[in-house]
C-alpha cells in the first residue's frame, strides 16, 4: 500500500505512452502545441527580470486592461509551463521543449534567496489573488515541467511551498479573493515526487471550512452560489479537487461524502446542456437560472477544466464507474474543444445563444492557460489501468503503450467517433492475456453488440464491458447515435414559447440564425425531422424547412446561433 495516501486511487491515469492519430482531439492537440509556440519568452518573463532589476525588453502580455498578466504578475510563465509541459508527456517536441526550460531556467535565476519565485515584492504578495490563484499557476506549470523531466521545477514548486507553508499570511488566507481556491496547490505539491505532510496539514489548518462541507452535506445550494468568500465562484470546483485530494491522504470520509453532494448538485441546478457550468461571477445565480443570453456571464472554460479533472479524480476513485467518463466527455467535446480557436486561443465564456465570446483574443486569461493544460492531457483522458485491467475510456485514434500488473500493453484505436460511433482496438502486443473494459457511452441509442475477432462476445448497454483479451485480438464495435431533446428551464424562459436543445450522439446542436431562432419540428421525434446536409459531417438541415440549419456547437465560429430555439409544432 502506498504509504503516503490513506486512500490510495483504485486506477491508474497514463502519464505517457499515448499518441494521437488524427481525429478530432488529435486536431485539437496539435492546434495547442502550435498556439503553445506563439507565446514569446521574453514577454512571459518580463516582471521576472524587472523583479531582479535585470534588463527587460519587450513588453508584458496584455489585452485591453490586461488584468491577468499585469495585476497578477508571472501568471503567463506558469500558463505556458502547463500547457506545454502537459503536451510533452506524450511527444517530444525540441523547440517546445527548450521554451519550457529556458521560462524555467529563467524563474530559478530571478528567485528570491528564501525561494520566494513570484516575480512581485512580499507586500504585493499580501494583496489581490496573488497568495491563490497566482502562486497556484506559477506552481502548477512547474510541476508540470517537473513530470515532464525537468527536476529543477519540482525543486522550485518546493521551495515556494516551503515559504508558503510558513509565511504570515496564513490565518487569513482563505479570506482573500477566492481564496479558497488556494487548497489545490498544497495538495497538487503532496501529491508529487516532492511532496511533504506539511503540504496537507497546511491545507487543513487553513483552508478547510468544515461549515460549508457540512452545508454540501446537506444539499444545501447556497454552499454554491453564496459562499461569502469574497465573492461565489465556479472555482468553488476546484476546491472540491482539493478536499478529494484531501480525502485520499487522510483517509476523512467527510471530505469524499461532500465531494458526492457537490458533485449531484451541480448536475442538479448547476450543469447547462452540452456540459458547461452556469455559477461564474459578477452576476445574479441561483439554482436553476440558466442564463443563456450573452449579457450573463456563464459557461466559463475554467468551470469545465474544473469539472472534467474532478471528474476523472472520481473515476480514478472508482473505475468501474462509467458515469464519471460520460461527464468528461460530454464537457471535453462540447466546452473544451468548442472553446478553442484553431490555434489562436481560447473562448472565455461559451454562449449558448448569440455567439461565440471574443475573448479568445487575450491569450493569457486563466481559461487560456487552463485550456491549454486540458488539451495538453487528452491523451491521459483515453486510458485507465488498474492491477492486470485496461479501461478503455473516451475513443479517439491513437496508440497507447500501457504498463500493468502482468506487464506491456500496447493498443492501437481506431475510430470516427464524435461524427459516426466505430469503434476498433487491436491488441498489438500483451505480455500475457488481461482484462481491457470498453466504455460505451450514455449517449448509446441501444444496447451495443461487441465482437471479438469477429464473433460476438456481449451486447451490452451503457457503461463498462469486461473481456478477456490477448495479443492479436480485435475488438470492434459500433455505438449507435441518437437524438436527444432537452426542454429550456431557467431565467430566460419565454412567455408562451417553448425553446428546445438537441443534441446527436456526444455532440451539441445550435440553429443557426440571428436573435433568438424559431424554428418547427416534432420535439417527439426528432429523428424524422433532420438529416446530415451531403457532404457534411456535422451540419443537419430540415427535412421540412430550407431555411434553417443545425451545426455541431464544436464548429461554430463567428456565425450567429442558438442552442435553445423556440420551437413549435408544424401542425
Amino acid at each position: 500500500m502506498n504509504q503516503k495516501y490513506a486512500v490510495p486511487y483504485a486506477a491508474s491515469a497514463p502519464m505517457g505512452g499515448v499518441t494521437l492519430r488524427g481525429g478530432r482531439l488529435g486536431k485539437a492537440f496539435e492546434n495547442n502545441i502550435a498556439f503553445l509556440k506563439g507565446f514569446e519568452l521574453d514577454r512571459m518573463m518580463y516582471y521576472y527580470r524587472v523583479h531582479a532589476k535585470k534588463a527587460a525588453p519587450s513588453v508584458p502580455y496584455a489585452w485591453q486592461s490586461g488584468h491577468f498578466e499585469i495585476n497578477l504578475k508571472g501568471q503567463t510563465a506558469g500558463e505556458f509551463l502547463s500547457g506545454a509541459c502537459t503536451s510533452l508527456l506524450w511527444v517530444d517536441d525540441p523547440e517546445l521543449r527548450a521554451k519550457a526550460d529556458a521560462v524555467v531556467a529563467e524563474i530559478d535565476a530571478c528567485k528570491d534567496d528564501d525561494g520566494f519565485i513570484m516575480p512581485i515584492t512580499r507586500d504585493e504578495f499580501h494583496t489581490k489573488e496573488y497568495p491563490n490563484y497566482t502562486r497556484a499557476w506559477i506552481t502548477f506549470g512547474l510541476l508540470d515541467a517537473g513530470y515532464a523531466g525537468n527536476a529543477r521545477a519540482f525543486e522550485l514548486a518546493r521551495s515556494m511551498t516551503d515559504y508558503f507553508n510558513t509565511c504570515d499570511l496564513l490565518p487569513y488566507v482563505k479570506d482573500m479573493n477566492l481564496g479558497f481556491q488556494g487548497i489545490l496547490v498544497g495538495t497538487r505539491v503532496y501529491d508529487s515526487p516532492v511532496g511533504k505532510r506539511d503540504d496537507i496539514d497546511v491545507c487543513e489548518k487553513y483552508y478547510r471550512e468544515t461549515w460549508w462541507l457540512e452545508q454540501l452535506l446537506e444539499d444545501n445550494h447556497r454552499a454554491i452560489y453564496q459562499h461569502p468568500g469574497n465573492h461565489p465562484h465556479s472555482t468553488l470546483l476546484t476546491t472540491l479537487e482539493g478536499y478529494c485530494d484531501l480525502y485520499r491522504a487522510t483517509g476523512n470520509e467527510l471530505y469524499i461524502n461532500a465531494v458526492r453532494h457537490a458533485l449531484r448538485m451541480y448536475e442538479d441546478k448547476w450543469q447547462h446542456v452540452g456540459g458547461g457550468i452556469n455559477m461564474c461571477e459578477d452576476d445574479t445565480y441561483y439554482p436553476g437560472c440558466n442564463w443563456l443570453s450573452m449579457r450573463h456571464n456563464y459557461n466559463e472554460l475554467c468551470s469545465t477544466n474544473f469539472w472534467v479533472l474532478l471528474n476523472q479524480r472520481m473515476h480514478l476513485l472508482e473505475p468501474d464507474n462509467a458515469h464519471y467518463v460520460d461527464e468528461m466527455e460530454n464537457s471535453i467535446y462540447n466546452v473544451l474543444l468548442a472553446a478553442q480557436v484553431e490555434d489562436r486561443g481560447f473562448h472565455y465564456l461559451n454562449f449558448l445563444e448569440g455567439g461565440k465570446d471574443a475573448r479568445w483574443q487575450d491569450r493569457c486569461t486563466c481559461c487560456a492557460s487552463l485550456g491549454t493544460r486540458l488539451v495538453g492531457l487528452l491523451p491521459q483522458m483515453l486510458y485507465t489501468t488498474c492491477g492486470n485491467t485496461v479501461y478503455a475510456d473516451i475513443y479517439a485514434p491513437s496508440e497507447a503503450e500501457l504498463n500493468i500488473a502482468s506487464g506491456r500493453v500496447k493498443l492501437a484505436c481506431e475510430t470516427d467517433i464524435p461524427d459516426g460511433g466505430h469503434v476498433k482496438i487491436e491488441v498489438q502486443e500483451a505480455a500475457a492475456p488481461f482484462t481491457l473494459k470498453v466504455r460505451i457511452p450514455r449517449w448509446a441509442a441501444e444496447p451495443v453488440r461487441i465482437l471479438v475477432n469477429g464473433e460476438e462476445v456481449a451486447g451490452a448497454p451503457c457503461g463498462y464491458v469486461a473481456l478477456d483479451v490477448k495479443a492479436g485480438d480485435v475488438i470492434e464495435f459500433t455505438v449507435p447515435m441518437r437524438f436527444k431533446v432537452t426542454r429550456y428551464t431557467g431565467g430566460e424562459e419565454l412567455v408562451g414559447a417553448q425553446r428546445y436543445a438537441l443534441e446527436y450522439g456526444p455532440l451539441l446542436y445550435a440553429a443557426m440564425g440571428p436573435s433568438i431562432v424559431h424554428v418547427n419540428w416534432d420535439v417527439e421525434h426528432p429523428e424524422d425531422e433532420f438529416e446530415f446536409i451531403p457532404g457534411e459531417k456535422r451540419k443537419m438541415r430540415m427535412k421540412h424547412d430550407n431555411a434553417h440549419e443545425y451545426w455541431a456547437y464544436i464548429d461554430i465560429a463567428d456565425e450567429p446561433f442558438s442552442v435553445y430555439p423556440v420551437v413549435g409544432s408544424r401542425d
